[in-house]
């Protein structure tokens, strides 16, 4: 039963106490008649706190504001007044009033403050047109709660311009990559910014992410564009070979090419194609501790001092040479000349000698042959 003597006796007290207790008891009694509570009670405490929710102190609001933010039968009036108070008052009913509709929360988002914003990010449910105004609005402590928050919705263009903001924040691309809502436009614009850690984390979603497949799919181009490209360019060094070969192209510029690139493989095939030698053995040479045979292959088919600067450049990264040694590199080669260089290599060719280096199958076959040497005679009877 409503003490409305004891209310009255409240009502004339205007002090803060008085006011305090006032509000104190018509909470006690709009809370205690739970679900049972008829409409007689509510329009009472809404009228009567209303009147004096000016009158009291912000602790007392405060307080009041805890318990009845979870009241889905608490006056909408006032629950809107306690919304658009200071935020330790009007955080708790921001956050989980029922009573609020997205009509008052979108008015309400229009002009608070950021901490007011981060309380209705943080409600249950969130509708696409109150998310609307915390994208266009929030900083990026709000924007990373929303898009946490799973029973906040999205309009589509909200979720893109979320993913635009997401560029300077890892925070909010984090809480993105696990929105199992996030559409095909926002997804494609979001993981081209995406850190390796969170692609990583995007990895172990599982099969039903958009952003999973995205991910697959970009990885397969990827793999094939870099096949095409590889495929590309070894059939450029293979027309540049030719050209070389047939004198439409200066062999420095093909050399100056493949040694600054580092293509070792493709400088090798150059020099055994214009020598007529194997690929395999000349392969050996580039990097070998002796420079000779190099020098004179070099020389023969007419690399300049400059272009052959390039190769001895290449071979000290692989061969950690020092600026003495390259020097006297240097001096090797120029003191051989472009003559006696052809006849070195032409007599080299004539024996069947590969300076020195063995095939692989030349290797297969000494060591085959070194091991029945090494087989002991049996023994007659």
């Amino acid at each position: 039963m409503i003490n409305l003597a004891k209310l009255a006796d409240l009502a004339r007290d205007t002090s803060a106490g008085g006011r305090k207790s006032l509000v104190s008891m018509l909470t006690d009694l709009f809370v205690n008649s739970g679900d049972d509570r008829d409409e007689q009670i509510s329009l009472l405490f809404g009228d009567i706190v209303l009147k004096v929710l000016g009158q009291l102190e912000e602790e007392t609001r405060i307080i009041l504001s805890k318990r009845v933010c979870k009241e889905k039968d608490a006056p909408r009036e006032l629950m809107v007044k306690l919304a658009q108070d200071e935020f330790p008052v009007a955080g708790p009913v921001l956050e989980n009033s029922p009573a609020l509709t997205s009509e008052d929360l979108v008015e309400i988002a229009c002009s608070a403050s950021m901490e007011h914003l981060g309380a209705i990010a943080g409600r249950e449910t969130v509708d696409k047109a109150v998310t609307t105004v915390l994208v266009d609005r929030g900083d990026t402590a709000v924007l990373s709660k929303v898009a946490e928050n799973q029973g906040a919705e999205f309009a589509d263009a909200s979720f893109l311009k979320l993913v635009e903001k997401a560029r300077s924040s890892e925070a909010i691309q984090a809480a993105l990559i696990n929105r199992t809502d996030l559409p095909d436009a926002a997804a494609h614009a979001l993981l081209p910014f995406l850190t390796e850690e969170l692609k990583e984390r995007v990895s172990a979603l599982g099969a039903d992410s958009t952003l999973v497949q995205l991910l697959a799919e970009r990885a397969a181009t990827e793999v094939a564009a870099r096949a095409h490209k590889l495929e590309e360019a070894r059939e450029q060094s293979n027309a540049l070979i030719r050209d070389v070969v047939s004198k439409k192209t200066k062999i420095d510029d093909a050399v100056t090419l493949f040694a600054r690139s580092d293509r070792t493989a493709e400088l090798g095939m150059l020099l055994a194609k214009v020598s007529n030698l194997p690929p395999s053995a000349v392969s050996q040479l580039l990097f070998s501790a002796s420079d000779k045979p190099l020098i004179i292959l070099c020389k023969a088919n007419g690399v300049t001092a400059e272009a052959y600067k390039d190769i001895l450049t290449m071979r000290a990264r692989r061969l950690r040479i020092g600026g003495l040694e390259l020097n006297a590199a240097i001096q090797r080669y120029a003191a051989l000349s472009e003559d006696g260089a052809r006849r070195s290599l032409e007599t080299l060719k004539q024996s069947g000698a590969n300076f020195g280096l063995k095939t692989e199958e030349e290797k297969t076959e000494a060591e085959a042959v070194r091991s029945k040497k090494n087989i002991p005679f049996a023994s007659s009877r």
